[in-house]
């Protein structure tokens, strides 16, 4: 198992002039360290939560400090104010720029602040997102690139440049329901899946859906299929005891853990919504941080054994890579928690 990094560019108690340049500090550390992979979302309008919204800059300024990680866009909304001729040169531009480090992780939806303020209709996301993948496919690969589809029409161009990993840089998509997994299976690409805390049995539902899409699909026509199931884990700390990284932890994980179920108690307001039996479940333990820590995926707090633990479980489910969210806690904090997976925990798994 491989295990790497998702930062936000969290601003709690700083500001983006402070936070980026501690970022670069702590990719390079995890450079050292042995860390798979660091990246972070395209996000807009969402702080302090999240800060990033040009993430090709970071990891432009970057990649020529450091010399093993790999880079991820975790992930690009293939949406209409991303034009997937733009994502492909983006990425191909940056994975010269790294020497053949660049990774992409796509995305189909985003919040509604931000679909309203870019003017995308939610109702038109799956369209925009298959179409735009369709077109980021042919684009990575084919010397001149046509087009003709639902969203996209694309007379005959050139793209330059074309990225150094051959065929391409690897591709996946965020997902966090069953069908999403599915689909990406079907698709030949990976996946990484953030399971809205709800906990170990669903994210195995996830998993088996897309091992069970990837093996019954057709991939002859896939150039470069992609097996590959992530895991994203919305906040991760490590620190010497138990105790001590959760308290440290505690204002962050339950603020995010709060910030995602304001997303969806809504949705469970309709008698239709099927996780609605779950959503009242997680409400019941809206402030119990070690109840959310036992259950949930998403939240990996404790010491070195807690994590070897949680990761060989997961290990066993068939995950490939853990994305750990370290990031809101103080700079030192998150310099100290990076030493310590480095050092005990990291040795257990090999890449």
């Amino acid at each position: 198992m491989k295990i790497g990094l998702l930062q936000e560019g969290d601003l709690t108690n700083t500001d983006p002039n402070t936070r980026y340049h501690q970022l670069v500090d702590e990719v390079k550390l995890a450079d050292r360290l042995g860390f798979s992979t660091w990246g972070t979302s395209e996000q807009h309008f969402s702080p302090p939560r999240f800060s990033v919204s040009a993430p090709e800059v970071l990891y432009a300024a970057i990649a020529p400090q450091t010399s093993r990680i790999k880079f991820r866009t975790m992930a690009s909304v293939m949406l209409a104010w991303n034009h997937p001729i733009l994502v492909a040169e983006r990425l191909a531009t940056l994975d010269i720029m790294s020497n053949g480090r660049a990774e992409i992780c796509t995305a189909r939806s985003n919040n509604l602040t931000t679909m309203g303020a870019f003017g995308v209709d939610p109702a038109t996301t799956r369209a925009q997102w298959e179409d735009s993948m369709d077109v980021l496919m042919k684009a990575m690969v084919d010397d001149r690139l046509s087009h003709e589809g639902p969203i996209w029409q694309i007379p005959e161009v050139e793209i330059v440049p074309k990225p150094i990993t051959k065929p391409h840089p690897p591709v996946s998509v965020a997902a966090s329901s069953v069908e999403s997994n599915a689909n990406a299976g079907t698709r030949g690409i990976g996946v990484i899946t953030f399971e809205n805390y709800f906990g170990f049995e669903y994210l195995q539902q996830c998993n088996d859906a897309y091992e069970d899409a990837f093996q019954a699909a057709d991939h002859s026509t896939v150039v470069a299929p992609n097996h590959y199931k992530g895991l994203y884990v919305a906040t991760a700390y490590c620190a010497a005891s138990r105790e001590e990284a959760r308290a440290t932890a505690r204002e962050v994980a339950l603020g995010y853990f709060k910030f995602i179920l304001d997303l969806y108690i809504p949705l469970s307001k309709n008698p239709n919504y099927q996780y609605l039996d779950i959503i009242d479940k997680l409400q019941e333990h809206e402030g119990d941080l070690d109840w959310l820590c036992e259950y949930s995926p998403s939240v990996m707090i404790g010491d070195p054994e807690d994590f070897i633990e949680r990761l060989k479980r997961l290990e066993l489910m068939g995950i490939d890579e853990v994305l750990l969210r370290i990031d809101g806690v103080g700079h030192d904090n998150i310099m100290n928690s990076l030493e310590l997976i480095g050092r005990e925990v990291l040795p257990h798994f090999a890449v």
